[in-house]
Parts: C-alpha cells; sequence; structure tokens
C-alpha cells in the first residue's frame, strides 16, 4: 500500500515539473540541448552624447558620454579601441594634440587629464587655477593648450570664465587679454590667432605669441553662443541670430536669424562654403556659409541633438544625441556611413 501512495507521489511531481516547465517564457531563438532558458535584460542604460572630437588624422573620433564615460573610435566602424568610466572625477570636455598622441580632458576639479588614447590611462594630470574646465583648444603646438573656465572665490561661488595658457609645463595668464566673462573661443588654424566671444557680446581677437595688444573685432547685442572662423571671416551665432563677420573690415556684414533657440553648436565644411548648425535640440541645419541660406536639415533618427563636429580632412560630421548615439554623415552627399553607440551602456 506504501509502495503504491509512493508512486502517485511521484507521478503527480512530475506531472507538475512538465506543466511548470511549459509556462516558461522562453526566447523566440531557438535553443539547443546546452542553452538556458531565457533571462530578460535590464534596459540599456542611455547617456548624453556631450563632446565629440576627431583625431588630426580623422581616423579616430574620441567622445565623452555624460560626465564619466570616455571612449575611442576608428571613423571605419567596428569597436571601440578604449573605453573607460571616469567614476572617480567628473569630465566637461575633450580635446586631441597636433600629432594625435594624446588626448586632453578638461574636469571639473581643476584638472585637465593627459591620457593615451589607445588605452584611455592617465598618463598625467596638469592642475589648473580653473575650478571647471569649460573648453579646451590645441594652440598648434605639441603639449601645448588654452583653456577657459571658472574659478572658485573664497565664499565658494564661480568667478566669471578666465583663460588659462598651458605652455612647457606652466599654466599661466594670455598676455593683456581684456578682463571679460568669455562664453567660447575658435583658433584660426593659418594663421594661430585666437578668437573669444564673450556674454557681454564683444568678439575679441589676439595673438598669443606675440606683443600686440589684442582688438574688439566686433561687438553683438547679446552673448556670443558659438564661434568658428571661416577663412578670414568668423561666423558668430547669438539668440538664434547667425553673425557672419569680416575680421579684415572689423565689422559684421550680414545677420540671418536662423530660430528661436540659442545655437550651440557651428561646423564649417572645408572648402567654407557649407555651415552645420544645430538650435536647441533641433536637427542639424546645413547652411550657405556665404547667404547663410538654408540647404537642407539632417534627421536620421528622431533622437535631441546634443553635439557635432567635422572631421579634419572634411568628409565626415558627427552627430552626437541625447539618446546615446553618433552618427556619422558623409559630408559629400549627406549619406550616413554608421552609427556609434557611444552613450549606450
Amino acid at each position: 500500500m506504501l509502495a503504491i501512495v509512493k508512486s502517485i507521489c511521484v507521478f503527480l511531481s512530475a506531472a507538475a515539473a512538465v506543466f511548470s516547465a511549459s509556462q516558461m517564457d522562453y526566447s523566440n531563438k531557438a535553443l539547443s540541448a546546452n542553452t538556458f532558458p531565457y533571462t530578460p535584460q535590464a534596459p540599456a542604460h542611455t547617456l548624453k552624447i556631450s563632446q565629440i572630437r576627431f583625431s588630426p588624422d580623422s581616423e579616430n573620433i574620441a567622445i565623452l558620454a555624460g560626465d564619466r564615460m570616455l571612449s575611442n573610435w576608428p571613423t571605419a566602424g567596428g569597436n571601440p579601441t578604449a573605453s573607460t568610466l571616469m567614476a572617480s572625477i567628473p569630465l566637461t570636455c575633450i580635446e586631441w594634440d597636433p600629432t594625435g598622441n594624446h588626448l586632453y580632458v578638461g574636469t571639473s576639479k581643476s584638472q585637465v587629464l593627459q591620457c593615451d588614447p589607445k588605452t584611455l590611462d592617465i598618463n598625467f594630470r596638469i592642475h589648473s587655477e580653473l575650478e571647471i574646465i569649460n573648453q579646451l583648444n590645441n594652440i598648434g603646438r605639441p603639449e601645448s593648450l588654452l583653456s577657459f573656465g571658472n574659478c572658485v572665490n573664497s565664499q565658494g561661488k564661480l568667478m566669471p570664465s578666465a583663460l588659462k595658457l598651458w605652455l612647457n609645463d606652466i599654466y599661466c595668464n594670455p598676455k593683456n587679454i581684456p578682463d571679460l566673462n568669455y562664453t567660447c573661443m575658435s583658433r584660426q588654424e593659418e594663421t594661430g590667432l585666437f578668437a573669444f566671444g564673450t556674454t557681454t557680446g564683444e568678439i575679441v581677437l589676439t595673438d598669443l605669441f606675440s606683443n600686440t595688444e589684442p582688438i574688439i573685432l566686433a561687438k553683438i547685442e547679446s552673448t556670443v553662443e558659438c564661434l568658428k572662423w571661416s577663412g578670414k571671416n568668423l561666423v558668430a551665432t547669438s539668440e538664434g541670430t547667425l553673425h557672419l563677420i569680416d575680421s579684415s573690415k572689423k565689422q559684421c556684414f550680414q545677420a540671418i536669424q536662423i530660430s528661436a533657440k540659442p545655437t550651440r553648436h557651428i561646423e564649417i565644411s572645408n572648402d567654407e562654403k557649407t555651415l552645420f548648425i544645430t538650435a536647441g535640440n533641433e536637427s542639424v541645419q546645413v547652411r550657405s556659409a556665404i547667404t547663410g541660406k538654408l540647404i537642407c536639415k539632417l534627421a536620421s533618427v528622431n533622437e535631441m541633438v546634443s553635439a557635432i563636429t567635422i572631421s579634419p580632412d572634411g568628409k565626415t560630421l558627427a552627430v552626437g544625441t541625447c539618446q546615446g548615439n553618433v552618427t556619422l554623415w558623409n559630408t559629400s552627399d549627406f549619406q550616413i556611413k554608421t552609427i556609434i553607440p557611444a552613450g549606450i551602456n
């Protein structure tokens, strides 16, 4: 009798197991005998693309996502060359040195990090008088940088942004620069001249390595949001207005309202005929650099644009989004080359 009861219990247990297995949620893929049942994955965590910089040879692209994730990718496509999470220090901006052998990373902790682009290991740290580094720019010499950012006073408040020059392992103040609150800067490749935009609308032009006095090239009505050289002319934006400035005549020869939103990024094609502009989170506007007329808009997916940059060879435009993707566009025909998920963790 006891043996019969045990047999019934074993049978019922086996039946229950078979019923439970039939209720499991397997993936759509066919499972082999050695495959475990599918376990649902947590949704991907995305970081906004904060800044993008091509290497001098245009073969690699360094990408800052959020304020911690740094990666370096081949522009031809494929996996990242290196990727790292800087958990200990917030990152603010990135810049290559002219040789492409080093990648500089600005921080919000009074430091600029020099990294090996192949591994993103930190070679050394440059200690700055600036608390928050807002922008870095190479000055055409190895181991030399110009940065601007904010200092903190004794009450812990951020002071108006200032410029700092790092040359031969020493930080110093650029000569004779007017005491203004700077917002952006751009270097002219041919001459090495720097132009600086300010919160009060001045555009200051200077040669960092001569005894000539800086000049106020032009003044517009409100804060200069973006500034880029286009040959011997400057392109500046303020409150959604595009200003085309003749540097030789020291005057603005055209002003075009392009958006009701602040303009965050400008890039210029190598032939200096085309502007790539983002305003707010809108699509990238492609405009004539001569007339300012709209040519087209670039929008591959319904994502908000957060950063753009053009490669040194002029062949590729990189567009980063708040959803963590970087789309590489061919500037000759405006076709997509590849999409890099640099901010998708």
